[in-house]
């Protein structure tokens, strides 16, 4: 018996083609939480990066942030977190200060960038985000960093990172977190607190930060959009998220 359902946001949640939350999905997520059972956002976005999006609306039971790195309640109390390790941190703010390639450093209230370019505007346009703030390094524990970057270059640099792993989210992003974390460490954090079994969760993803979650839980659903290695570890494939997906599924599924 499912009793909670997690959900990725972009290109799931929301439409990649314009940020859009279809009514269905709304309908759908409303309607689980009059059935009594929870629902919860599991994303590689920063909780300041979701305050303006239609989901907020959505009373959720609680969220997987930054790829796992930090789950809150409700009630954005901290439930768990991973910051990345001293030893992996003291190479990646070498990366940052050198400014050679664009870098995201993720806090845990706070987040901004050592430098922009073209590049690194094209991807914040695919996931609607603006560009976060140029910065120094704060000093404070980094819960993830967001490389933009390409396959070669993500490879020499994850060669001097032993304490982490990455996650594309697109062609030129990529996001590096420590390797004890990622969305299914959090999501056993969360059902740990809510005293949940794996075989009673349902997730939804898209993307390969997504493919851990849709393994991890009881029934993994990846959307119509998905990659193709994505697909491959799901139990099941929906619609696209334009095409209704969420509701489709929670309906095969005898949820709604």
């Amino acid at each position: 018996m499912i009793k909670a359902v997690f959900f990725d946001i972009d290109g799931t949640l929301l439409s990649l083609k314009d940020n859009s939350f279809p009514d269905s999905a709304r309908f759908a997520l409303t309607q689980l939480k009059k059935k009594g059972i929870k629902i919860f956002i599991a994303t590689g976005r920063h909780l300041s990066e979701m305050k303006s999006l239609a989901i907020m609306e959505l009373p959720f039971d609680g969220y997987v942030l930054l790829n796992g790195q930090l789950c809150l309640d409700a009630n954005k109390k901290v439930l768990c977190s991973y910051p990345i390790f001293q030893e992996d941190k003291h190479i990646l703010v070498e990366l940052y200060e050198k400014k050679d390639i664009p870098i995201i450093f993720v806090e845990q209230e706070s987040l901004y960038i050592n430098m922009s370019n073209e590049i690194v505007e094209a991807a914040q346009r695919t996931i609607a985000l603006p560009i976060p703030p140029i910065a120094a390094y704060s000093g404070n524990p980094i819960y993830q960093a967001t490389a933009f970057v390409n396959k070669t270059e993500c490879e020499q640099i994850m060669k001097h990172l032993p304490h982490c792993k990455m996650m594309r989210w697109n062609d030129v992003g990529v996001d590096i977190i420590s390797n004890q974390g990622g969305k299914a460490i959090g999501m056993a954090q969360v059902l740990k607190h809510y005293h949940l079994q794996r075989d009673e969760i349902m997730a939804f993803g898209d993307n390969e930060n997504d493919m851990d979650m849709l393994a991890f839980a009881g029934l993994g659903i990846a959307m119509g959009n998905a990659l193709d290695i994505v697909k491959k570890v799901s139990d099941d494939v929906t619609d696209t998220v334009d095409e209704d997906g969420i509701y489709h599924a929670l309906q095969k599924y005898q949820l709604l």
